[in-house]
């Protein structure tokens, strides 16, 4: 049989392993498909601290298919299946496996196990129709806590969630109104927190009216957290928790009749915000899962449904009342098509430099899921003619050539920096997406006129190639951080250090394309500061999730006689709020031991890179006077991946992107704010005093 096996943090397969035969009491099932649960999933991807991951994992839980063999339930029974993992053949226990009507979508029973979370939730909560309902966080459990809420009667249902990168799950939603952590106002009776994080819960007791009940709903993913006592008791709010662990098999089956109740009346459906991809396309959703914040969910697809008249579910006329009493309204569309994701043909691109790094670029696509390389072009003609020898497509000598050929459907500029703009401008008019090589241009002044341009561009898709945004170990760092892992961040330490011959400023790391443009600050912009650690204040950026408020600089220039204007050596030191940031880089440091990023906060410290690991304090009780505070022990890092892995993930993300309309790694904006942080750090140097960044308000804006 086929399975998903998640190998080490970050990092997914679909292998071959042997079929379960199914013990006493247990019935096989061939699954035709399967949904993945995207906060226990993730967690489990990233190895957070709570989720207890022992690789090799087989994740999931949630899936539907047909009852193989006769047993308590006919063969060829159309069923949903809790306690399944990701593959195509189950062998669960018969109490998780439930006949589904014929006139029931699959895809909208497999998700029978969240479902019976969430409404164990509303039950905590005490709902009662007629009563508006706040939900806390915008993945799949909460869309499912949401539409259960006003499909049992709540004639208001507000979603509430850090970000808009959900929000379009709510289109669909007659009930629902969208909201964002800072716009909440006024408050409902019950508030129920989906997101198992402190944050969440400040949230869920400000969105409370006075009186009311807020439920911690799930799974927590973060060990320690804040609770507002004070709020709570000055505001008799009721807090209670929710796990469906704890329901016994009378509630469940109970709990179970009640959403098998609602999906037969037509009454609830998630078809609309699960993307489908084939089963063998799993590695490539698992890297969504992790980067993705628009991603509600997904579904593998490891077989047909069975044909309809297969069920041994009635499939009789609904009745006239809901579970709990008259339904006001029909819950959130239910008639609207599923959303599917079509198996697509790969992104074809064209790359514009094969030099230093745009020989990298054509390995990596080599290595990437829905991508490929159809042509290249470079003013040196060797040069891309040894890249298609090497990886394949065609070389064309005339860049308006490559331009026009509709076999291109993106363009990859791997160019000197003063070549970013009009190449950009060029690849627009011709209707190519485009990907750039960081930075975005060689100033602010012209990194502006670029964002402004690819805003204009309606329909095509635009970004900028940052390869540490795809790392696993970053991706891990922000979610262990966005959890509340080491508590509140307080300051960061980074450096970059390598040891570079003289020969690099005229011919890269490879020698492979002689130019003289890195000695030029007018082409280039400047030295190790925008060519390398701009890669460092990028990371720091996402790492934080928040802007630069102001920078200091200091930099010493390069010791070859002939940059004299090309800095060698630069320290940093950047507020980000209460977070104190402190990024060195030289690029001629004899034994130079690459890039390391900490990140430490008031209850761990957080080594990002080289080797990921997080240490924080054990939950226990108070030490006795004197006695000393031991943190806990380090985690285990994930696997390092190449620089050729981070390039190959960029590109597979970007081709998703543009195929999907989803928000790419780093946008020509985020690439902006980057930009004006590393402009305010060459004015400080000038002027010996810390400088504000001029960043951009708008997606676009100036």
């Amino acid at each position: 049989m086929r399975a998903v096996v998640l190998t080490g943090a970050g990092r997914c397969d679909v292998i071959e392993r042997d079929e379960p035969a199914g013990g006493p009491g247990e019935i096989v099932v061939d699954i035709s498909v399967s949904v993945i649960s995207p906060g226990t999933e993730r967690a489990v991807l990233l190895d957070l601290p709570t989720a207890d991951a022992r690789f090799p994992e087989y994740p999931g839980y949630m899936a539907a298919g047909a009852v193989r063999a006769p047993s308590s339930l006919p063969g060829g029974t159309r069923v949903a299946v809790r306690r399944a993992r990701h593959g195509d053949v189950a062998a669960v226990p018969a109490a998780c496996v439930r006949a589904v009507p014929d006139h029931v979508p699959l895809l909208d029973a497999a998700v029978w196990q969240l479902a019976l979370t969430a409404l164990h939730g509303l039950e905590r909560g005490a709902q009662c129709p007629g009563e508006p309902v706040t939900v806390i966080g915008g993945g799949l459990l909460g869309v499912i806590t949401r539409r259960l809420a006003a499909a049992r009667g709540a004639p208001e249902v507000r979603a509430v969630a850090g970000s808009a990168a959900k929000a379009w799950a709510a289109e669909t939603e007659p009930a629902t109104t969208f909201l964002s952590t800072g716009t909440v106002g006024g408050g409902t009776p019950l508030v129920l927190d989906v997101t198992g994080s402190g944050a969440g819960l400040h949230t869920a007791v400000a969105a409370a009216a006075d009186g009311g009940r807020v439920v911690l709903l799930g799974s927590p993913r973060s060990d320690l957290a804040d609770v507002p006592l004070r709020q709570l008791y000055d505001r008799r709010l009721d807090l209670r928790g929710a796990h469906v662990s704890r329901v016994g098999t009378e509630e469940e089956n109970r709990l179970g009749n009640v959403f098998f109740e609602l999906l037969a009346r037509g009454l609830f459906t998630v078809r609309d915000v699960l993307a489908e991809y084939p089963a063998t396309e799993a590695p490539a959703v698992y890297r969504r899962l992790a980067t993705d914040r628009t991603l509600v969910s997904a579904a593998l697809r490891w077989g047909p449904d069975p044909p309809p008249g297969s069920s041994a579910a009635s499939t009789g006329t609904a009745p006239e009342s809901g579970p709990s009493g008259p339904v006001p309204r029909q819950a959130p569309a239910t008639a609207a098509s599923p959303r599917r994701t079509p198996v697509p043909s790969p992104l074809r691109f064209g790359l514009i430099g094969c030099g230093d790094i745009g020989i990298e670029d054509a390995r990596a696509l080599a290595d990437a899921e829905g991508a490929c390389l159809t042509a290249c072009h470079d003013p040196v003609r060797q040069l891309a003619e040894d890249t298609v020898a090497r990886y394949g497509g065609t070389h064309e000598q005339a860049l308006g050539r490559l331009m026009a050929r509709r076999d291109v459907d993106a363009v990859i500029i791997a160019t000197p920096h003063d070549t970013h703009e009009p190449l950009l401008a060029a690849a627009l008019a011709a209707g190519k997406h485009v990907l750039l090589e960081k930075p975005l241009a060689q100033d602010l002044t012209t990194a502006r006129r670029m964002a402004s341009a690819a805003a204009g561009a309606g329909g095509l898709t635009t970004g900028v190639l940052f390869p540490t945004r795809t790392d696993p170990r970053f991706l891990r760092a922000r979610e262990t951080i966005g959890a509340g892992a080491i508590g509140v961040p307080l300051g960061v330490s980074a450096h970059y250090l390598v040891d570079r011959s003289a020969d690099y400023f005229r011919g890269g790391l490879s020698g492979r394309s002689p130019s003289t443009w890195r000695l030029s600050k007018a082409r280039s912009g400047g030295g190790f500061l925008i060519m390398n650690l701009i890669h460092q204040i990028d990371t720091v950026r996402a790492l934080l999730g928040r802007e630069a408020d102001r920078v200091y600089a200091e930099t010493a220039t390069s010791p070859l006689a002939d940059a004299p204007d090309i800095e060698d050596a630069v320290t940093l030191v950047i507020r980000f709020g209460r977070v104190i940031a402190t990024l060195t880089g030289a690029s001629r440091v004899v034994g130079g031991d690459g890039q390391h990023i900490r990140v430490w906060g008031d209850q761990g410290h957080l080594q990002v890179l080289p080797r990921y690991a997080v240490t924080h304090r054990r939950r226990e009780a108070a030490p006795a006077p004197g006695a000393r505070r031991h943190p806990a022990p380090p985690e285990a890092a994930p696997a390092k991946p190449t620089a050729i892995d981070l390039r190959a993930w960029a590109f597979t993300g970007f081709a998703r992107s543009v195929r999907e309309g989803a928000p790419v790694d780093v946008s020509l904006h985020d690439a902006l704010r980057t930009q004006a942080v590393v402009e305010a750090a060459y004015a400080s140097a000038r002027s010996g005093r810390a400088t504000v960044p001029v960043l951009p308000t708008t997606e676009g804006g100036p």
